[in-house]
């Protein structure tokens, strides 16, 4: 099972199972978090609430975001130079995914400075035409972060140290 934690205001939008208050994530990355990005055609922004990797997605079908979520993960884990059985245990994993409020104002916080970065790399792109989300969410999971500050500093280095200790026999510790 995966956790989506989404603002409000996205939640109002897509369609899915609530997270009841005792569900937990069981994949390797735990919860993620997401928030809707008011762009003149809206998209949602995911942030993962163990390593701060960000992936950008279309907003459409809002309906059938929830069933997208898998592929959408394994697709920028892939990006990111995952190996092969980490995507697809990912991406099979949270058969079902359950929606449910943010919990964590640091995740959040974290969300909103790659919102307003996303917002300023696509203007420098020449807008929404020429953006390729692919390439702004790898960009993005290679910005400092001030909650890894006293880790690994960046997203993407934070999700290969942390899938590094896994496949080193460390387990995945659950998120506090």
């Amino acid at each position: 099972m995966l956790i989506l934690r989404a603002t409000k205001k996205l939640r109002d939008k897509v369609c899915g199972v609530p997270a009841g208050p005792d569900d937990a994530s069981t994949t390797v990355l735990g919860d993620w978090y997401a928030n809707l990005l008011a762009w003149r055609r809206p998209h949602v922004i995911l942030v993962n609430a163990r390593t701060l990797v960000p992936v950008i997605t279309p907003l459409a079908p809002a309906r059938s975001l929830a069933e997208r979520l898998p592929d959408v993960i394994a697709d920028a884990l892939v990006a990111l130079g995952v190996a092969q059985s980490v995507v697809d245990a990912e991406r099979e994993h949270p058969r079902e995914v359950r929606i449910g409020p943010t919990v964590d104002r640091s995740v959040v916080g974290s969300m909103n400075d790659f919102i307003f970065l996303a917002g300023n790399r696509r203007d420098d792109a020449g807008g929404l035409d020429a953006l390729d989300l692919g390439e702004l969410s790898k960009r993005l999971a290679h910005v400092p972060c001030g909650p890894l500050y006293k880790s690994h500093t960046f997203p993407d280095a934070e999700l290969h140290a942390f899938l590094a200790s896994l496949a080193d026999g460390g387990e995945a510790q659950p998120e506090t």
